[in-house]
């Protein structure tokens, strides 16, 4: 029982110290940059008591198309108020002719821009960049596009769509309900993972995410083909 009260209080005192150092608020968990729009718009907020000195910065991901280069972020730097929001601007150069949707990070770095405090801890927060074509129609269940083949103990998953598709990095393979991982959270337009599995596997069922990362209610199921 002591050891439980222990372990209940060390996670308490953890929630209380995050708490204490979430120094700004986000406007969404996923930054959306329409390529037909001339910028995005998104708003930081300074939750806590004194300024704060906000860096922004776009980041390719392992195996993406190199295109943090091509977005220009205004300001990247910039000084936020207590209790008030700034907006950072977001803007694809021209001439980037985009032909499916592209998968990005964007990390947000505060630190505390008082004088009497120098040497606090910078508060760093990553999210996800989604970059859409200027005419693609947006799918809000992208992850029907997604497909699954068996090949001997090899087990392959593909988005077959040009948009990219959010999903848990855990998939259930069924009937064995075992459970594997893809190692990442998103599948880009026309990625394949692939996976080893035990036996046959019938269906896989993973978890789709919303647009935004947020998890949705009901799982997917799809049927798996094997391929000799």
């Amino acid at each position: 029982m002591k050891k439980i009260i222990s372990t209940i209080t060390l996670f308490l005192i953890v929630l209380a110290s995050f708490s204490a150092k979430a120094s700004f608020q986000l406007e969404t968990m996923t930054v959306i940059l329409d390529a037909g729009e001339t910028r995005k718009v998104f708003n930081v907020k300074n939750t806590t008591k004194e300024p704060i000195l906000l860096s922004t910065k776009v980041s390719d991901l392992d195996g993406s198309k190199p295109m943090a280069k091509d977005i220009m972020v205004s300001p990247p730097i910039i000084r936020i108020e207590p209790n008030e929001s700034q907006q950072i601007n977001f803007v694809l150069k021209q001439g980037i002719d985009l032909k499916q949707e592209e998968i990005l990070k964007v990390s947000f770095q505060g630190v505390g821009a008082s004088k009497k405090n120098s040497a606090k801890m910078p508060i760093r927060q990553d999210i996800a960049m989604l970059i859409s074509p200027a005419n693609l129609s947006v799918n809000q269940k992208p992850w029907d596009n997604v497909s699954a083949s068996q090949k001997n103990n090899e087990l392959t998953l593909q988005n077959k769509s040009d948009q990219v598709v959010r999903l848990s990095p855990s998939v259930t393979a069924l009937p064995s309900e075992e459970v594997y991982s893809i190692g990442q959270f998103y599948l880009r337009p026309n990625e394949s993972k692939t996976i080893e599995v035990k036996g046959t596997v019938q269906e896989v069922t993973f978890s789709p995410l919303s647009r935004y990362g947020f998890k949705l209610a009901e799982n997917k199921t799809i049927k798996v083909s094997m391929n000799k």
